[in-house]
This record gives structure tokens, C-alpha cells and sequence, in this order.
């Protein structure tokens, strides 16, 4: 498993666990399942629509790794320092939110007890949840760049954001009852998804990072690369 694999699956994590995703969860289930039964199924097609969404974001930035493919070194060296900016962002230094502040408003009205209404719930809630998840997805893209591998890196942080959504649906009473008693965490889940973002944009910025994944390369299972 490489690095940025790793990395791209904890930062879907930390984007499931943000002040604006993780103490919603409770109403997008009650929305996906309305007052009774488990929302499991809705909870499958709620997933689709976002995953599209954050793939279809990702196919420029593929294009662009590609075509600036020979200057990888360089690509590595401003990732980072974009990087950095986003968890400076994550940290709120320099003002940074107050300059970038603004989401997208946009609300969905269809019935999304029904699977193409969940589904369309994915698209929208996608679309909206910036600027809060917007540094996390933001760094993922720049990965995506200076990697030029979109559909597999984008894959691995959906799978980071869906499966801790897929066992709330799954387990939903005993579920909902911790997040709504863990939901003031999230401020520090935030400090952390700055934390990882800035460390990311040090080891891109001063080269570490390609030793790290070799590293990781070097200790994964032949069997698992194949895979990969």
C-alpha cells in the first residue's frame, strides 16, 4: 500500500468526521430512511452520488498530472506548498476563512426516501459541503496532480468517506446516539485534518515524500500490489 493511498483514505475519514458532515449524519439517515427501517440501501445510492461527483471533480487535475508528467519534481515542490496553504486554512491562520467563507447553498427537495432521490441527495450534498471538507478534497486533487493517478487516489478517499457513513446506516440507533454525544469533537478533528494536510505539503515540499513511498512499497505484499 503506498503513501498516498494512506493518505488518501484518512483524509475521506476526516472529511466524514467535519463540523459539517459528521453531526448531519443523523438528519441525512432520517432523510435516506424516513422514521422507520434501516436506511442501509438509500445509504448505497446516497454514496453513488457523492462519489460521482468527487470523480468527475478529479478527471482535470488527472489530465493535468499527465501532460506536466516530466516536471514531477516541481509539480511535488508547489503540491506542497498548496498543501500547507490548506492546512493553514484547516487552522484559520492568517484569516484564511474569513476570506474563503462562503459555501454553496443548494438544497434538494425530492423525495429521498427512494433510491434515485438518495442518489441525487449525494450530488447535491456534494456540491454544497464547500468550503468545510474543501481543504481535505483540495488536498486529495493536488495528490492527484503530482501523482497523475485521479481515479484510484479519488476511489480510496470515497471509500474513506463512505464506509464510516455505510456502518452508521448499518448500526443506525447505536450510531446515532455516540455522535450526537461526540459531535463537539469534530473542532479538534479539524485541527488534526490540518495537522495531516500541512505535514503531507513538508514531506511533498522537501522531497521525503517519494522516499516514503518507496518505503511503503518496499513493505507491502506483493500479492497487494497487484491488486492496487
Amino acid at each position: 500500500m503506498t503513501l498516498t493511498f494512506v493518505s488518501a483514505f484518512f483524509a475521506g475519514l476526516f472529511s466524514f468526521l467535519s463540523p459539517c458532515v459528521l453531526p448531519l449524519v443523523p438528519t441525512y439517515l432520517l432523510y435516506l430512511g424516513g422514521e422507520r427501517g434501516r436506511p442501509l440501501f438509500n445509504a448505497l445510492f446516497f454514496v453513488g452520488g457523492f462519489g460521482l461527483v468527487f470523480l468527475l471533480l478529479g478527471l482535470p487535475f488527472t489530465l493535468l498530472g499527465n501532460l506536466l508528467a516530466e516536471h514531477k519534481s516541481l509539480l511535488g515542490q508547489v503540491g506542497g506548498v498548496v498543501m500547507i496553504l490548506f492546512g493553514a486554512y484547516m487552522f484559520n491562520l492568517f484569516g484564511l476563512k474569513s476570506l474563503f467563507s462562503r459555501g454553496v447553498g443548494l438544497r434538494y427537495q425530492g423525495d429521498t426516501a427512494r433510491p434515485w432521490g438518495a442518489f441525487a441527495l449525494g450530488v447535491v450534498l456534494a456540491l454544497g459541503w464547500t468550503p468545510c471538507i474543501g481543504p481535505i478534497l483540495g488536498g486529495i486533487l493536488t495528490l492527484t496532480t503530482v501523482e497523475g493517478r485521479g481515479a484510484e487516489l479519488l476511489l480510496i478517499y470515497i471509500l474513506g468517506l463512505a464506509v464510516p457513513f455505510l456502518l452508521v446506516a448499518l448500526f443506525a440507533d447505536r450510531a446515532v446516539a455516540l455522535i450526537r454525544r461526540t459531535g463537539h469533537l469534530t473542532k479538534w478533528v479539524e485541527r488534526g485534518a490540518g495537522a495531516f494536510l500541512m505535514l503531507v505539503g513538508v514531506l511533498l515540499l522537501s522531497g521525503y515524500y517519494t522516499q516514503l513511498n518507496g518505503f511503503f512499497l518496499k513493505i507491502t505484499p506483493s500479492w497487494l500490489l497487484e491488486r492496487l
